[in-house]
């Protein structure tokens, strides 16, 4: 700990006043200027709401992201800030510290941190907020606060007491410490964590000597922000393993933004100039312009429809055999991105079997179906029946009349009329015939690729590539898949962390993945047969085998039970998996084992998803992951995981337990234009053998849950698009 006696005289002057304004009088309102720079905060150098390097109270909008790159003299952050609900916000950082590490080489810190603001700012109260720093990384940020913000116009002033790494600088004894003594010592107070890498550690949660500190922000103009603060870290860590020189707890700095983006200048511990770029942006609003969103026209009524001499034979379900009208459905239904697949009428009705593969919301390619068919049908086909089927699976079936589409649709809430008129009932009882044309189908596509790797988990770009795809249909519910990638750019973090030497009692299953990463020669990531099919009402089958993903193939089946309106689901899944080859496209190695696992689903509302499996993972280890997911209308979706096993945190290694954040990003959020590609991806601060589960592209409840009537509902606004 530090203690400095200098600047008493500022220190306090700062401390002072910057509570005072927090608890004021609510006499000063907040600004009303609509251009307020003060509707979204400021970052700091740790990548959350702050002032330079200390935290303030205010949270970020919901369902805003900011990606933050900031440099020191000694020090390189990356942080991934979300704000998870409008009280919850999350943060995943990896750091890079020159010197930290053995020998005085450099070291690569993964961290995460938690906030939660108790009170929101009003006329007479400040913002609070409570967080946690570093909470299940290496405990090197590892710290704990309690903060207030208020906003008097232009002025925005902070308070706060910290514990951990945040009261270190001008310490005093725990203000806690009349709950229990327990509060006035903080176990393994070192700061140097590294032994404990991955432990929650909540023994050491707002325990040991705490410290004030506290800023006041300036907007100068509706761009820029000055800012200065007094911080409880003294950067002890750092100043006793690198050559960081810490000299004075001021922190002053400068920022202007432009949009989404905000560049900061600082100067720091009085020795130290530091810079930061961030962009902010609304996982709600989509990055590109809203291309290729405009309905495809009105509906053409039945009666102009006769004129043209159409026809189509009761009984007919082959593709391409029956002249115009089929061809032209057929022309007409790949124009707006889908394959028709089968079309078969039975009396005033048809039964259309088709395969979406433009719109990522399954009620777009509904609407764009529907209206393509009212278009080309006869004039004596009242009703017509879609079944949309992905990846050999038609949860359900949705009937429409044809006079419904031409009726409502000028109707301002046409979407909802056309839902509440339609009739959505379970797809099995539409089972598509072998012999309508539609097999056997192939697909395929091309595309770049970038992301983490198994041995570099938590590097955003640790390799990049081409990835080509492809997809043959041979009969209904039967698939065989494939997915090959040409790395192109790999860029590794040395040492990999939690590599194993063999030694231990547990099987290596993940820690060697270097193995299959340490080249750029063409890869075969997957080669599977898949079989999905319907055991029952409500239940959905899945059988695999093949070469399941870059280490592991073998043999798979599950079973899922999915009430079509309820918000529960349930599965099993049980794998033999055997261990692939480095370097051989078909070989295995001895290691083989058997995993399962009993799965709960359940959509808890507000676009959040909660998810359990509990079972047998690939080290033959017992236990659970549970993980949390929030899922935006336009398919943008952040969540984080954690799994705890019977294996020990020792033998688990560096990170103690597999844990970490995933994404998945559509390309229409991205470019606006229709596409059902989805970048996804999984950040680990490291990779373990605990924990471990093969990658299986096929699993059912996605898949299922996407095409069921709740999901339908929920995006039937897209409808008439």
């Amino acid at each position: 700990m530090k203690r400095t006696t200098g600047c008493v005289g500022l220190r306090h002057a700062l401390l002072c006043g910057s509570v005072y304004l927090c608890w004021a009088s609510s006499a000063v309102s907040q600004s009303s200027d609509e251009g307020s720079v003060w509707k979204r905060p400021i970052l700091s150098f740790q990548g959350v709401p702050g002032i330079v390097d200390m935290p303030t109270a205010h949270q970020m909008p919901d369902a805003n992201g900011t990606l933050s790159v900031n440099s020191t003299d000694v020090t390189q952050r990356n942080v991934f800030h979300f704000q998870i609900s409008p009280r919850l916000s999350g943060v995943f950082r990896y750091s890079y510290i020159e010197g930290y590490g053995s020998g005085d080489g450099a070291y690569y810190d993964r961290s995460f941190d938690l906030r939660y603001q108790l009170a929101d700012e009003t006329a007479r109260r400040p913002a609070v907020t409570v967080g946690l720093q570093d909470f299940g990384g290496t405990g090197i940020y590892g710290g704990e606060y309690l903060v207030a913000s208020k906003t008097f116009g232009r002025v925005r002033a902070t308070g706060g007491l910290g514990w951990g790494r945040l009261g270190t600088q001008g310490g005093f004894g725990n203000p806690l410490g009349f709950l229990s003594e327990a509060f006035d010592s903080r176990p393994d107070d070192s700061g140097e964590g590294i032994a404990q890498t991955g432990k929650f550690d909540a023994d050491q949660w707002f325990r040991g000597e705490a410290a004030l500190f506290g800023g006041i922000q300036f907007q100068a103009t509706d761009r820029l922000v000055l800012s200065a603060e007094y911080s409880s870290d003294a950067y002890d860590p750092e100043t006793a393993r690198t050559d960081l020189d810490h000299q004075s707890p001021f922190n002053v700095a400068a920022t202007y933004r432009v949009g989404g983006l905000d560049l900061t200048a600082a100067w720091l511990y009085g020795t130290t100039a530091g810079l930061q770029l961030s962009y902010t942006f609304d996982a709600t609003d989509p990055l590109g312009p809203d291309n290729g969103r405009a309905g495809q026209g009105p509906v053409v009524p039945a009666a102009s429809t006769a004129a043209l001499g159409w026809d189509l034979p009761s009984g007919t379900g082959l593709i391409g055999a029956q002249g115009s009208l089929s061809e032209k459905a057929q022309a007409a239904f790949s124009a707006e991105g889908l394959a028709l697949l089968s079309l078969d009428r039975d009396g005033d009705r048809v039964v259309v079997h088709y395969r979406n593969d433009r719109y990522l919301a399954e009620a777009e390619g509904l609407g764009r179906a529907a209206r393509t068919l009212a278009a080309v049908l006869p004039a004596e086909v009242a009703r017509i029946t879609l079944v949309p089927r992905q990846g050999e699976i038609a949860p359900t079936a949705v009937t429409f009349a044809r006079s419904d589409l031409a009726d409502l649709q000028g109707d301002l809430e046409g979407g909802w009329n056309s839902l509440a008129r339609a009739r959505l009932e379970e797809g099995s009882v539409y089972p598509l015939d072998v012999r309508s044309g539609g097999y056997p189908r192939l697909t395929f596509g091309l595309s770049p690729y970038v992301g983490p790797t198994w041995s570099d988990p938590d590097n955003f770009i640790a390799e990049s590539g081409l990835r080509a795809t492809a997809r043959m249909a041979l009969l209904p519910g039967l698939t065989v898949e494939t997915e090959l990638r040409q790395p192109a750019f790999v860029r590794r973090v040395e040492p990999v962390p939690n590599l194993s030497d063999g030694s231990g009692t547990w099987p290596v299953v993940r820690t060697d993945a270097a193995r299959y990463d340490d080249d750029t020669d063409l890869e075969l990531r997957r080669l599977t047969a898949d079989y999905h099919f319907r055991p029952g009402p409500e239940l959905f089958g899945r059988i695999s085998a093949g070469m399941f993903e870059q280490m592991y193939g073998g043999v798979s089946g599950e079973l899922l039970w999915k009430p079509a309106g309820g918000r529960w689901g349930f599965g099993t899944e049980l794998t033999w998996a055997a261990k692939r080859a480095p370097g051989e496209v078909f070989g295995f190695e001895d290691y083989t084992t058997t995993t399962g696992f009993a799965s709960a689903y359940y959509e808890l509302g507000d676009d959040y998803l909660l998810q359990l499996d509990v079972g047998r993972y690939l080290a033959g280890d017992i236990g659970g992951t549970l993980s949390l997911d929030r899922e935006f209308a336009n398919g943008f979706s952040v969540g984080a995981y954690a799994t705890i096993t019977e294996m020990s945190t020792d033998a688990f290694g560096e990170g103690s337990f597999d844990k970490g954040i995933r994404f998945s990003v559509p390309a229409s959020w991205l470019f606006g234009t229709p596409s059902r590609s989805v970048y996804s991806t999984t950040w680990r601060p490291v990779t373990g053998d605990g924990g471990a589960r093969v990658e299986q592209a096929a699993r059912l409840y996605d898949r299922v849950r996407n095409m069921q009537p709740r999901e339908l509902q929920e995006d039937w606004g897209r409808f008439w698009r």
